[in-house]
């Protein structure tokens, strides 16, 4: 979905400062997780993000009519500020990570967890806008990312789902070497 600047940037200032109060809630609450805990927590809810990336960008972005025809709006035009509104991507870490995680282990470790999953997503943010909107140094880290998500846009065969990592894409078959 095409966002004006104000809103495509907002996320970059309240998601560190919401992950930043859940990590607080889970250490100060009146039965609190130990430090080690969250960071535990906060660390699985990294890596749960790093797939959540893969599964909604294959199935839901490019999957389903509906969606898929938001998506293309981005691979029409890669340096448009598209992205999804906060109240949706919020609405969906919390009903998506929050609230299960609440009602499985408890709510001090889903906070913890949720926090990782948040700033996943920012990282995420980050790097994609970055490989979109930024010219990189051949050779780096961040240019050998940038080719891979490049086949993603313009290769032959839907391929490199994963922006932050392509595990993912090892794991499940979707590869392609830059």
């Amino acid at each position: 979905m095409q966002l004006n600047r104000f809103l495509y940037f907002a996320d970059y200032v309240i998601y560190p400062l919401a992950s930043a109060g859940l990590v607080a809630v889970s250490l100060l609450k009146t039965d609190p997780l130990r430090w080690e805990q969250a960071a535990i927590g906060f660390v699985c809810g990294l890596a749960l993000w790093s797939l959540a990336e893969y599964v909604i960008h294959r199935f839901a972005l490019h999957g389903p009519a509906f969606l898929a025809a938001l998506h293309d709006v981005h691979h029409t035009d890669p340096r448009a500020l598209v992205g999804s509104p906060l109240w949706l991507s919020l609405g969906s870490i919390f009903l998506g990570s929050l609230l299960p995680i609440w009602l499985a282990i408890g709510f001090a470790t889903a906070c913890a967890v949720t926090a990782g999953l948040m700033m996943g997503y920012i990282y995420f943010g980050l790097l994609h806008h970055v490989v979109h909107h930024h010219h990189i140094k051949r050779g780096t880290y961040l240019w050998r990312l940038k080719r891979r998500h490049a086949l993603h846009h313009y290769g032959k065969t839907p391929c490199n789902f994963g922006v932050v990592t392509s595990l993912w894409d090892h794991v499940f078959g979707t590869f392609r070497p830059e």
